[in-house]
């Protein structure tokens, strides 16, 4: 049945501003257009949204394929609809009653829906910098006072807790505000209360539902309340009406890439009702303080690098400095050794050290783990061998009292691969204990003896014994000391580089100089990777007796550049 009143009245809120229209008979068109018979300027409002046809007492209600639809009664409109006194319609956000024509202004909805898009919850926006640019001359003086009043915490270089404390206070001048607080998401996506004004206030709930806040967090979306104690939604929490919450606004605090929290304020002055341009104030705060709030973390975060860059620079140059500045000249042999750090700082450690009766300590190792903490291990063992080197123990007893005092300053994770080898020279033997080390290859033209392990890691256990052997160096052998960052890169799984190609690497360049030998050595390894990373750290020390000689096959080319790929931390 149609209306029975000779004129139709359409009546609500729109933009915090009551609207009372009559409709006259005729065609009225709404939208946010200035030709529009009924303009309703708001941006979830199309330019032209819909057409009212009058005729003969009956409102005709058609959608124009408006962006966020036309709903009579929460029913969408499609076609042409018949609208009847008491029914309510809604364009976009905008939500207008049919009422009698001698009917008073009636309070149609205490919360108004501002939420661009079809939601059932009749208190969200959703608002971008995009709706603020779109804002109306008569409706800037708030947002102009957000960003007067911001513009010094924008700029301003402060730690998080004064940033919140700040904002606070912000807004607590620029509303009238009962209660105030700003909520993070803490590493594990969970919220948790940052700030809050009055301090005493953080035990009150919100004034928001779980699903009003999951409309805020997921769809980004601002919410306003403007009479709680009026609200149907609130009828049954208590904890609001005896409060006395009149009005409540609570906005996401998106960065313009995510959320990363939520910003509330409500209100108990019953003369105070939050409108849409405050929402809109307060949501452009919110991005504000978000985009604060992120900057402020990135920056501490770049300082907080830039602090760990200058200890690993650090670390570095102490580490270069524990190692040995120049390898000593053996009358009879040659010696080489070369490290390629993963990271800027290395795990792998190397040592040569000739003593006063002409014997030569020589020490490769791998620290467990990478970076910082590997580079103080590998700095705290590389000071106690030189602490060892002034005694004149058995090379068994010095690894013995090394791996106590690892194992007593360190944690139980921690431990150091090691090879200790003690070289006489003039005898031409290897005294040497392998704590877990890779086994040293001794290459020869026609077979390869590996030196293998005595004894478990550095560190693991206290008071182990450490088994000693002895080895005589022939005439021409190489010596083959390195750590597992050779034979353990890998292009892919179980695609590992190995020791047979470590050796066949050697084997082609036998008879070149040590140094050449081990550039060839990380040539073929480099081209083994392509454009793989190495993930590990790489120290090659190669020990030969008796010098090279000359080659004149012209294929054994000097290599160029050592540079390796290395993993990028």
């Amino acid at each position: 049945m149609a209306t029975t009143t000779s004129r139709i009245i359409l009546e609500g809120m729109v933009n915090g501003r009551y609207l009372r229209r009559t409709l006259e008979s005729g065609k009225h068109e709404v939208g946010r257009t200035p030709e529009a018979d009924i303009q309703l300027m708001h941006r979830s409002v199309s330019r032209n949204h819909a057409t009212l046809v009058v005729a003969d007492g009956e409102l005709t209600v058609q959608d124009l394929e408006s962006r966020n639809g036309t709903f009579l009664n929460e029913d969408r409109v499609t076609g042409s609809v018949v609208a009847r006194q008491g029914d309510t319609l809604r364009f976009g956000a905008i939500e207008l009653k049919l009422v009698a024509e001698d009917a008073p202004w009636s309070r149609t909805a205490s919360a108004q829906n501002l939420l661009s898009g079809e939601d059932t919850l009749h208190a969200t926006t959703r608002l971008s910098w995009a709706d603020v640019k779109e804002t109306r001359a008569e409706e800037t003086s708030a947002l102009f006072q957000v960003l007067v009043e911001a513009a010094p915490l924008l700029v301003q270089h402060r730690p998080l807790e004064d940033v919140f404390e700040s904002v606070l206070g912000l807004i607590e001048r620029l509303l009238t505000v009962r209660r105030v607080l700003l909520m993070l998401y803490d590493e594990e996506r969970n919220l948790v209360m940052k700030a809050v004004r009055p301090q005493g206030s953080m035990g009150e709930r919100m004034m928001l539902s779980q699903t009003m806040m999951d409309t805020v967090i997921q769809e980004r979306s601002s919410m306003l309340v403007t009479d709680a104690q009026a609200d149907e939604r609130f009828k049954d929490r208590h904890s609001i009406v005896s409060l006395d919450v009149r009005s409540a606004m609570v906005a996401p605090l998106f960065d313009n890439e995510q959320v990363i929290g939520l910003i509330y304020a409500d209100t108990s002055d019953p003369l105070v009702r939050y409108d849409d341009n405050q929402l809109r104030a307060f949501t452009l705060l919110a991005n504000l303080i978000a985009v604060k709030i992120t900057q402020t973390n990135l920056l501490e975060q770049q300082r907080e690098k830039e602090r760990l860059a200058q200890e690993m620079a650090t670390a570095a140059r102490i580490q270069k400095s524990l190692l040995p500045a120049k390898l000593p000249q053996l009358d009879g042999y040659e010696i080489f050794a070369q490290q390629m750090p993963c990271f800027e700082t290395a795990g792998d450690l190397y040592d040569v050290e000739q003593l006063a009766n002409g014997g030569v300590e020589i020490v490769v190792g791998d620290v467990s783990g990478k970076g910082l903490g590997a580079a103080l291990l590998m700095s705290n063992v590389m000071a106690s061998l030189r602490l060892l080197y002034e005694g004149k123990d058995p090379i068994g007893h010095m690894v013995e009292r090394l791996n106590n005092q690892v194992h007593r300053s360190t944690e139980v994770t921690s431990f150091v691969t090691l090879f200790f080898g003690r070289l006489d020279p003039a005898a031409h033997t290897l005294e040497f204990v392998n704590g877990g080390h890779n086994p040293p290859l001794l290459i020869l033209p026609d077979r390869v003896e590996e030196l293998q392990a005595t004894g478990i890691p550095i560190g693991v256990m206290p008071k182990m014994p450490y088994g000693v052997q002895k080895v005589t160096l022939p005439e021409d052998g190489i010596l083959c000391i390195f750590t597992d960052g050779i034979p353990e890169a890998s292009i892919g799984e179980d695609q590992f580089y190995e020791e047979s190609r470590m050796i066949e690497s050697v084997r082609k360049r036998f008879r070149q100089p040590l140094e050449e030998i081990a550039s060839g050595m990380l040539d073929d390894l480099r081209a083994y990777l392509g454009d793989h990373e190495v993930g590990d750290d790489i120290t090659l020390l190669l020990l030969r007796r008796g010098r090279p000689k000359m080659d004149t096959d012209p294929h054994h080319a000097i290599p160029g550049d050592q540079t390796m790929p290395t993993h990028q931390g």
